[in-house]
């Protein structure tokens, strides 16, 4: 009983990782994950975290079917958005530049194994800068993301307001 209540609150907890949670939250639910044996979330968790796809996206088809019986999969195929915002955070962080060129973003893509065009990446890009993600925009001429000089990445609650 104690693990089936433990199910409900990581369905909130999905929710909340939607909205991005910080890294010291997320490292007390590991703990809990690991406790309880729901192990099936812990890739999910490190991928939002991290932005690394390629291990979200991993854990998130080797559980679909349990995912899908408990009715959390597309709650957490939602929460691939969070993972792309970490992942063009990451890249940003790594570069120190407020102007990133769209082909070393796709470059990150393809050191994660996905193979991905600068269209694609563009199409990711805009719909973050729409639902509140990402700050800035994009020079379609000139394949740059410009992002905002005061927080190009805001946190939750910013973007759950927004």
């Amino acid at each position: 009983q104690k693990k089936t209540l433990l199910l409900y609150a990581f369905c909130w907890l999905q929710i909340f990782l939607y909205f991005h949670l910080s890294p010291c939250v997320c490292q007390k639910y590991y703990k809990v994950l690991q406790k309880y044996s729901l192990h099936e979330f812990i890739p999910l968790v490190h991928g939002i975290r991290t932005g690394d796809l390629r291990t979200f996206n991993d854990g998130l088809q080797k559980y679909q079917d349990l995912f899908i019986r408990r009715g959390t999969y597309l709650l957490l195929e939602k929460c691939k958005t969070v993972c792309y915002r970490n992942l063009f955070k990451r890249v940003s962080v790594v570069t120190q530049r407020a102007q990133l060129p769209l082909n070393q973003v796709a470059t990150s893509f393809k050191w994660l194994g996905m193979s991905i065009d600068l269209d694609e990446v563009e199409c990711i890009l805009a719909n973050l800068i729409f639902r509140g993600y990402v700050r800035g925009y994009i020079s379609h001429s000139k394949r740059i993301l410009v992002l905002s000089k005061k927080d190009p990445f805001p946190v939750s609650a910013v973007v759950a307001r927004g």
